[in-house]
């Protein structure tokens, strides 16, 4: 028997830890609503299949509060036949990889998710669906198994008992008879008559005689079309031997013209190479009487350098000796400047030694006014136990007024009877003489610590004032210290630079430039540069007179090799025999030829295409007789499965006539012994019809379930709804189950109506070990054996 012993969570749905165990007997677990007490069961079927018991998904099981890296974890520990059984479930990581463990006496038995729902399967003999039917239900399905019509009745039960698989088969098998019904009904209406197929075999015995015949008028055509290609090859060979002829003719005749352009071209370039030669002499001539430019042209350029390095020599004193002015005038501001900041620092370390003591003076005030403020509150509380105690002698005075003479003495207990005025008079004495005369000494004394403190208060708010100003003209002076630090830095900076342009501008005073010899120098070099730009441009080009002499010389050898070639190409082309009017003649008998050719090719292809077109419908008949054929032979494979489809079901009907006729008297057997016994025998059977139509005997008579009352209704349905789960128990094979769970089976009735519903679960106990009852009425609590309150 499978019994439930405790159930771990840490991050699942709304618990962050949390662990319980579960006890025999019935009990209640009671909690408000959103405390949790149905996740304990949606723990147990995660914890037992892998899945929730509405199929959340898997990131809707974790904490919202658990970060990334926390798992969730889910361990359950049941017993089955004597054995202790462990199961471990754990999300971890950010994308919640599953991982699982089955213990059997502490020892692994299996790992992985997967594997761990198969070993849990076998084990209990019962899948997830099973178990949530079997063993789980709700005040919702009780209510409704009585309140639904008859139809809907059916099908909520046929689902708990897993029926509804029977159903889908029947569905499924009705649908697949009428869609074979229209598909033979269709089939039919496409197929071929007898007398079209002995149409479609006459018309192919005619088409095929009709090929025949004009397969014999191609080969004819064929052989006639072969004649003519050999004539044609005959004529294209003496054709090419004709043009080959006319080519080399004509190419000796082009060669022959090349070859005199060339000649005449050579001709006239010689011609401008001597033009070009003679007027490279002139220019030699004139070259020579002009070397001296260069010289004088190299003299001028080395002076205007020496010129332009004494310019910039110049120019480099000149900035010097103007920086150096400036140099001069920032010294003096500086000079200004150190002695006004070294004035205004003299008063520093004064003001310095005076925020010191001034520090002194506030950390001393604050420590005596802190001083004086505890002396205030000790007085006010010395004031406030006074006032107790006179609060309390009050209280005491007005207690022994309300219970007269024979009231005690609230110090020794004892009666006062003749010492009742005494004892009101001392009590009053007390608070007059004592307790009241010390208030007024406290409060004197208070008020004195008052007008010192605020006097002490206005004193230390005006050091602190003080303080502030000082340190800011501290603060303010430091700042110009660091300027002057600066300012000498700068100072020292000027001094150094100054030395140095004064050394530079004594090392300049010996170069001396003079701006007026300078222009006229430049002014030379311009017009003695352009004769000398003349003389480089007749050096290049007297360099070309080696190159022309050279080109005419080639000249001349090539006009003569181009003349020996041309004599030679003329005699050869006079050798040529060629006959142009045989040549055309030739070439109108070929064209003749091909325009025969293309005529037999025509008509062949003519009578191809007909036959071809002749084909094509012989093909399109057999391919509507072979479609036919085909349709035919689908349409036998869809009669035959109609046969199959219509087999199966009559005997799934048979089959689930049998089954109902098998479920609906257990249920009304195991449902009539629970109802008798927790009526005492008022009602002695509950028959439940094979359409699940639900009747209770009342003094032998057989009367619909909705005649009775309300709190008679909610047990029958209790007790069928138990006999639904043995039922399903039995079936399943799993009758070792040894639990049950209800959730808020107590709905909104009144406190008879839950005593009935307990009364009847304790009538079942003796059946399962444990029965678990969750429900948000707290006040049921103290109904239950044991309580698990959330």
């Amino acid at each position: 028997m499978m019994i439930l012993s405790r159930l771990s969570l840490k991050n699942f749905k709304k618990y962050k830890e949390f662990s319980l165990e579960f006890n025999d007997g019935l009990v209640g677990i009671i909690g408000k609503n959103g405390s949790g007490k149905s996740t304990i069961f949606e723990a147990i079927c995660f914890a037992l299949y892998g899945k929730l018991k509405n199929n959340d998904s898997k990131e809707l099981i974790k904490n919202v509060n658990a970060n990334e890296k926390e798992e969730v974890k889910v361990e359950l520990e049941f017993e089955f036949d004597e054995n202790i059984y462990i199961i471990q479930r754990e999300f971890r990581g950010k994308n919640l990889v599953a991982y699982a463990k089955f213990f059997k006496n502490n020892e692994l038995v299996v790992t992985g998710a997967k594997d761990v729902t198969t070993s849990i399967i076998t084990l209990i003999k019962m899948n997830r669906d099973a178990f949530l039917h079997t063993l789980f239900a709700s005040q919702k399905e009780l209510t409704s198994l009585s309140s639904l019509d008859n139809e809907q009745r059916k099908k909520m039960i046929r689902k708990l008992l897993g029926l509804e698989k029977i159903d889908l088969i029947e569905k499924f098998l009705q649908e697949n008879i009428t869609d074979l019904n229209r598909d033979i009904k269709s089939f039919s209406s496409f197929l071929l008559s007898i007398e079209q197929i002995d149409e479609y075999n006459k018309l192919i015995k005619i088409h095929n005689e009709v090929l025949k015949t004009l397969q014999d008028k191609i080969l004819f055509r064929q052989k006639e079309l072969d004649k003519v290609r050999q004539k044609e090859e005959t004529l294209k060979k003496q054709l090419e031997i004709f043009e080959k002829i006319k080519e080399q003719k004509n190419s000796l005749d082009s060669k022959i013209k090349v070859n005199s352009s060339k000649i005449q071209s050579i001709k006239v370039s010689n011609t401008k190479l001597q033009e070009e030669l003679t007027i490279l002499n002139n220019k030699k001539i004139e070259y020579e009487k002009s070397k001296n430019i260069k010289t004088l042209y190299i003299k001028l350029q080395e002076k205007i350098k020496e010129q332009e390095a004494l310019k910039e020599k110049y120019l480099k004193k000149e900035g010097l000796i103007k920086q150096q002015e400036e140099l001069r005038h920032s010294y003096k501001n500086q000079k200004e400047q150190i002695k006004t900041l070294e004035d205004e620092l003299i008063f520093l370390p004064s003001l310095e030694k005076e925020e010191k003591q001034l520090k002194q003076d506030i950390e001393l005030t604050q420590k005596q006014l802190q001083d004086k403020k505890i002396s205030e509150r000790d007085l006010r509380d010395k004031i406030a136990g006074e006032q107790k105690i006179i609060n309390d002698t009050n209280e005491k005075i007005q207690t022994i007024k309300t219970l007269g003479k024979n009231s005690k003495c609230p110090t020794c207990t004892r009666e006062l009877l003749e010492d009742y005025d005494k004892v009101l008079d001392s009590l009053y004495s007390q608070i007059e003489t004592n307790n009241k005369k010390n208030i007024l000494v406290f409060e004197k004394q208070l008020n004195e610590y008052v007008s010192k403190i605020q006097l002490k208060q206005t004193y230390l708010d005006s050091l602190i004032l003080k303080e502030k100003e000082l340190h800011s003209k501290i603060t303010l002076l430091n700042d110009k210290k660091k300027a002057l630090i600066n300012s000498k830095a700068y100072l020292s900076d000027i001094e150094l630079r100054g030395k140095e342009n004064n050394e530079q501008i004594e090392l300049l005073e010996k170069y001396i430039y003079k701006e007026q010899e300078h222009n006229k120098l430049k002014q030379e070099f311009e017009e003695v540069k352009i004769k000398y730009e003349y003389i480089l441009s007749l050096e290049v080009q007297l360099q070309r007179e080696e190159n022309l002499l050279k080109s005419i010389s080639e000249y001349k050898k090539q006009e003569e090799i181009l003349a020996l070639e041309l004599v030679k190409q003329k005699e050869e082309y006079e050798k040529i025999s060629y006959n142009e009017k045989e040549y055309f003649a030739l070439k109108e008998e070929y064209q003749k030829n091909l325009k025969t050719k293309e005529d037999f090719l025509e008509l062949i292809h003519n009578k191809k295409l007909e036959e071809s077109k002749i084909k094509g419908e012989i093909n399109s008949i057999n391919k509507k007789l072979e479609e036919n054929e085909f349709q035919k032979t689908k349409l036998q494979q869809k009669i035959e499965d109609l046969n199959d489809y219509t087999k199966l079901k009559i005997t799934m009907g048979e089959f689930k006539t049998k089954i109902n006729s098998k479920v609906a008297p257990k249920i009304s057997q195991i449902a009539s012994l629970m109802y008798s016994k927790i009526t005492k025998g008022k009602y002695q059977l509950i028959e439940v019809s094979n359409d699940f139509d639900f009747y209770i005997y009342d003094d032998g008579k057989k009367y619909p379930i909705e005649r009775f009352s309300g709190g008679e209704v909610d047990l029958a349905n209790l007790v069928l709804r138990i006999a639904i789960s043995k039922t399903l128990g039995e079936l399943n094979g799993t009758s070792q189950i040894g639990f049950l769970a209800f959730d808020e089976v107590f709905g909104s009735q009144d406190e008879s109506r839950r005593l009935e519903i307990l009364e009847a679960f304790h009538t079942i106990k003796e059946q399962y070990r444990q029965i678990f009852l969750i429900s948000h009425e707290m006040e049921i609590k103290e109904m239950f054996e044991k309580v698990i309150e959330l």
